[in-house]
């Protein structure tokens, strides 16, 4: 989801919209969560890398 979906969302939410609540709080988690893997996953490359070279 893009940053203006989000933002919809979020304004959506702060107006009461307590679905888009429920939405922005899904998709942030989303966020969130493949970031995490993100980093992970290159924390492990990383890691693998330095193991290699020694």
């Amino acid at each position: 989801m893009d940053d203006d979906k989000m933002a919809a969302l979020l304004a959506r939410a702060a107006s009461g919209d307590m679905t888009a609540a429920a939405a922005f709080q899904r998709a942030r988690a989303a966020r969130v969560d493949a970031g995490e893997r993100f980093r992970a996953s290159g924390r492990a490359a990383a890691w693998r890398m330095i193991r290699a070279s020694e």
